[in-house]
């Protein structure tokens, strides 16, 4: 039976862009080459956080949107599939090692000074070293403050996938795993389905959200989605529950507390790295040199695990959302690169008014596919 929708890719995306347009009325198959979620949305720290203060570009505006729908995106899974992603607004300490970074830091601050939290709060200020020791006595006794984004928040994103592989489920969605796309099949110049290990499967329209693999389907694809792998290496320690209380973090290596006392460390940033997802010791000991300096308090905490994931990027560092160009009936969510989980509650409604004949209220024209 043909799909309204074919959904090209099974994780966070992907799956929240089914299920959003499956609960909008639309028949819905989603084809996903391994397991759902088993990617870079499974390896990540699960961090959803805003973006520099200073911004006040297209991607800005989605990103606060999406922060604002995210709350509530994770009730409205766990009212339907009974399964907690454990949404927590933590908050964001990066600390300030260096003097260089404290005026970088002091204007942050300045650019974020009028944006607000419900509560009535500053969504950022400026924590002086006495203050965060007692915030966090664990963090670097040496720091010269911190600078804290109280609108950070995180979410235990397998439970988040789980819940979202059940609801896109629950709302009728055809969840095909194991079923690798191989190319597109196209009538004139409309894409009518896929073809996936040798089967047809018809659709109205296919949507593309196979992360670092998206470039690879079909021979087109690659000038219009030009995503590669970034791999990104992490370590899982744990603790007792509260040894950390916020999301600690200096450019681009953070610490995430979790609620049980798992705490996880990352990343490395390896685009040369390829489609080899494995872990090295020159990663896992860079990624921990940087959690320890962050955190020396953490040096009693035990080691549980490593793994590695490969993130989307794109050449300019946006995702591509919206139509392909020359192709009729092919869209894209891909190319999200280290914010998948913090955009894909708007990319999925951005899609589904784009699908619905509407014109999204915020600029998507410098996401376009093959710009």
């Amino acid at each position: 039976m043909a799909s309204d929708v074919i959904i090209i890719g099974g994780g966070v995306v992907g799956l929240t862009v089914a299920r959003r347009l499956a609960l909008g009325g639309r028949r819905v198959r989603l084809l996903e080459r391994s397991a759902c979620g088993r990617e870079a949305s499974w390896a990540g720290a699960g961090i959803l956080a805003p973006c520099n203060p200073h911004r006040t570009d297209p991607l800005h505006q989605l990103t606060e949107r999406s922060l604002a729908m995210f709350e509530g995106f994770c009730a409205a899974l766990q009212d339907q599939t009974g399964i907690d992603p454990e949404y927590d607004r933590l908050g964001e300490l990066t600390l300030l090692l260096t003097p260089e970074a404290v005026p970088v830091a002091e204007s942050d601050a300045r650019a974020g000074a009028a944006m607000r939290m419900p509560d009535g709060s500053a969504a950022y200020e400026m924590i002086s070293p006495a203050a965060l020791r007692e915030m966090e006595p664990a963090a670097a006794p040496d720091a010269l403050g911190a600078l804290l984004c109280r609108s950070t928040a995180t979410v235990r994103n397998p439970r988040l996938l789980a819940a979202l592989v059940a609801g896109c489920r629950a709302a009728g969605v055809e969840v095909c795993e194991g079923v690798a796309v191989d190319d597109l099949v196209v009538e004139g110049d409309r894409v009518v389905g896929v073809m996936a290990q040798g089967e047809r499967h018809r659709g109205d329209c296919a949507v593309v959200c196979a992360g670092a693999w998206s470039g690879a389907i079909g021979a087109r694809l690659a000038e219009w989605l030009p995503v590669r792998p970034v791999r990104g290496q992490m370590v899982l320690m744990h603790a007792e529950p509260g040894r950390l209380r916020h999301v600690l973090a200096r450019g681009k290596r953070y610490l995430v507390p979790r609620r049980d006392g798992h705490i996880l460390a990352g990343s490395t940033e390896e685009p040369e790295a390829g489609f080899a997802k494995r872990n090295t010791p020159e990663g896992i000991a860079a990624v921990s040199e940087a959690a320890l300096r962050l955190a020396p308090g953490l040096a009693d905490a035990p080691l549980l695990a490593t793994w590695a994931g490969l993130r989307p990027g794109t050449p300019d560092g946006r995702p591509y959302v919206g139509p392909v160009p020359a192709l009729a009936g092919l869209w894209a969510a891909t190319g999200h690169f280290r914010s998948g989980l913090t955009l894909a509650p708007v990319t999925a409604e951005a899609l589904f008014e784009l699908l619905e004949g509407r014109t999204y209220d915020i600029d998507l024209s410098p996401l376009r596919p093959g710009r």
